[in-house]
Parts: structure tokens; sequence; C-alpha cells
């Protein structure tokens, strides 16, 4: 057997670096780590971004690391960022690639930093060996762990429908499966039509990189419904919600609509009221049964994915400057089948729809984790109550397939929505990993 690692962080994205950050700050040894990933520290998918133009949807006293400092990153980005586009009336809006190097900056400069072990290939599957945990690699390797925590943050879009393509290198660079980063941007000529499917924050990235590059052709986007998320305001709580005794779906769904005001989504006056919200949503769901969760879920989460993810003042003003210019159009439905071939793409909706254009970007959002899939597969874990990832407890352990939790496997991060609510932001990521942190020092210290 190989030498055997005392703790894994597999992955190496936001997720994984802040815990192993909140790690080092509680006096766990450097030398005791070991990160998994094949990336680069502390950015992942959602920072590692090559286009300047894919900003942060949330103002820079949002994205807290520290609970004892919540405007740590506030003062960072004032004193190390260079971005006259960042200020709105709204806010500071800053880079993502920016808050990536916030976060690189942030583990590197901790004490012990450089005794941590890497291991710079992703982790494929987990199991049990001999009292410890098999982790394969997948560049072929194993390593063991005594304990784990799986941190692998949002896996990257792949495509919704079937992709058929003729005429090699020319027709696979028209479709763009992954467009996270924006290495994709410089390449797309100015005249292009261009269809993006979905039409969340990921569109409107594009949308903005797209307006701020001089893109003059026409943009189609393909989705479900024909409204993208509304602009930040300068919202604050003002309040805390009175809410009702024993909810239940339908009564909290009632309870929210009453709670709302009659004002645009837009202005301050209803962010304010989103946002008083949101703070209780999390205990509510986790006293829910998963039959509870799944219907909350249904009737509110096409709502809540409008609403909770609010884009940038810049990216809606670059929107409604191209909308302006009718260089966009909605086009209601979802895609069947598309077609690549070295002059066009073609794609077919599951309405019969035909749509021709010079690219496609897929911009449907998170893809399927196969890492955690696969955990439900071996019997290591078992699904969440909303079947998007595993099942974790209240201390984010993860559950066996008996309905117990293991006392050495740990998860953190977005894929915990199912099970604990709202867990996308930054600071509620860190959060959690600030409270794992505090819990290991602690067991360590018995």
């Amino acid at each position: 057997m190989q030498d055997k690692n005392r703790l894994v962080i597999i992955g190496d994205g936001f997720a994984a670096t802040v815990t192993a950050i909140h790690l080092l700050r509680k006096g766990i040894a450097a030398d005791s780590l070991t990160i998994m990933g094949s990336g680069f520290l502390g950015k992942g998918n959602a920072y590692g971004c090559a286009s300047p133009y894919f900003r942060l949807n949330v103002r820079e006293d949002l994205p807290i690391v520290f609970s004892e400092d919540p405007l740590h990153f506030a003062r960072w980005a004032e004193a190390n960022i260079d971005d006259p586009e960042a200020k709105t009336s709204a806010g500071f809006f800053y880079r993502r690639a920016d808050f990536g190097r916030y976060i690189s900056e942030l583990i590197a400069a901790e004490i012990g930093f450089d005794k941590i072990q890497r291991i710079q290939s992703k982790a494929c599957a987990l199991n049990q060996a001999h009292g410890l945990w098999k982790l394969d690699t997948a560049d072929g390797g194993v390593i063991y762990a005594e304990k784990a925590i799986i941190a692998t943050g949002n896996s990257p879009p792949t495509w919704p429908c079937p992709i058929q393509k003729e005429g090699g290198e020319q027709a696979s660079a028209r479709i763009i499966e992954n467009p996270w980063t924006g290495h994709y941007l410089p390449s797309i000529g100015a005249e292009e039509r261009i269809v993006l499917l979905g039409g969340g924050l990921t569109a409107l990235d594009a949308i903005y990189a797209l307006a701020a590059q001089g893109h003059r052709g026409l943009i189609t986007v393909v989705g479900p419904r024909p409204v993208f998320p509304p602009t930040q305001a300068q919202w604050a709580r003002q309040k805390q919600p009175n809410w009702p005794e024993k909810l239940s779906p339908a009564r909290l769904l009632r309870f929210m609509r009453h709670y709302l005001p009659p004002a645009p989504a837009t202005s301050t006056e209803w962010q304010n009221a989103w946002e008083e919200l949101r703070p209780n949503l999390n205990s509510i769901w986790q006293k829910f049964t998963s039959h509870q969760r799944q219907i909350v879920f249904k009737r509110l989460g096409w709502a809540w994915s409008l609403y909770r993810f609010r884009a940038s003042p810049q990216t809606i003003k670059a929107y409604e400057q191209l909308k302006a210019n009718h260089q966009i159009q909605f086009v209601v439905g979802r895609a069947k089948q598309v077609g690549s071939s070295k002059s066009a793409i073609t794609v077919e909706l599951n309405n019969g729809q035909r749509i021709r254009a010079e690219r496609i970007i897929n911009c449907t959002g998170v893809g399927a984790d196969l890492f955690l899939h696969k955990l439900i597969a071996d019997a290591i874990a078992i699904p969440d109550p909303l079947f998007t990832a595993i099942a974790v407890d209240t201390n984010l352990n993860v559950i066996k397939p008996n309905l117990q939790a293991w006392n050495n496997l740990w998860m953190l991060g977005p894929a915990t929505m199912g099970s604990l609510g709202d867990v996308v932001a930054a600071s509620t990521i860190s959060k959690q990993a600030e409270e794992l942190a505090a819990q290991i020092q602690a067991e360590a210290s018995v």
C-alpha cells in the first residue's frame, strides 16, 4: 500500500481552497493536508476565466471568506484591482478572474502553504480499503486517506442534446460546450450569427463579452422562458420576516408571495424584501421531508434561479444595448439536436423549429458531477432529495446507504444544495468551510 494521507481535499477550486485556508487557520498541520485537482489552486470553473468581461454578479461586500472580517475582499479589491468599469450605482462588481486571484493569493499567504501536498489529477472514484479511503485518480494513480472532504464545486456544462459533427476541426470549433473560461471569444467573427442555449447568467456572460468586443451579428437565445435574470440593485435588509409556524410548501410559497412588494424585481424595494426572506430559507428547507423539498423545488425552482442569481449592472447594460440594436432574439423551446458542419450549425428544437447560425454556445449551466454519481453507484453515498448530488447531514457528513453518516467523509459547496438549501454564494460556502474546519479541529484535539 502507498503512503496514506491524513486528510485529502478532493477539488482545487474555490470551495477546496477556502476549506484549506480555514483548516490551516484552525491549526491543522499543513503537512497533513493533500489537495487533489488538475487546475490552478483557488480558481476552479467559476473564477478561472480568460475573459476580462466575466464579472461577479454580487457587489464587493458580499463575497465573505472570513466571518470575523466580512469586508476583507472589499479592502483587498480597493488596494489590488485596477478596474474602472467595476463601479456602478449598485456597488462595485469586479471581474471574476480578479476574485480568483484574490483566493489564490490568500492560500499562498497562509503559513505552511508550501507543505501542503498537491496531487495534480482529478479523483474519479472513492472506496473503502483496509479502513482507509482509496482514491483512484484520472491519470491511473491511487492514493489512500484517513479522511476526505469532497469540494469539487460546480461541474462545467454538458450538451443537453445529441451533437452531430461533420467537417472535422472546423465543425468542432463551431460548438462550444463549456463557455465558462471565455477562451473561445477571440475566435468569433463580429458578423457571426450565434445561438445561446440557456437564458441564465452564463448566457448573459457571453452576451456581455460579445458586446464588449463589438459583436454585430444576431444572437438567438433558446430557453424555456423569454426572460433574463434582473439586474442587481443597491439592496439592504431592512427587517426580519415574521414567519408563520408549521410551514408546509404551500404556506411557504404563499407567505413569500405576500411578503414581496408589488414592485419591479429590478427595484431596491423588491430586492430588499427578497433578501430579507433568504436567511431563514435554509433552516426551513432542512425541516421539510424529501417529498416536500421536491414540491418546493418544482414550484419555486425556476423563479428561484431567475431572481436569486441576479446579474451585474454592466452585464444587463450590455444586453440592453444589443436589444436596442435588434441583435438579440428569444426563441422559446429546448434543443432536440445540434448539427455542425464546416460552414454552419443547425439547431433543431422540440417544437419543430430549426435555427441556422455560425456558432452555438452551451449556456445551460451546471453539468452532472460524474464523481458524485459514481459514489452512489458504488454504494458509498445516496442521492440527495433532489437527485442532483449526494446527501449530507447538517454537519456536512456524507450519508451512507444505511442512512448513517460517515465520520471521516464530508462534502461542502454547491452540491449540498439538495440537502441543506441555498448553498451557492461564496460567503455561504466559506461559512461551511469555516464550520467544518472547526469541527475537524475539535475532533483532532480530543
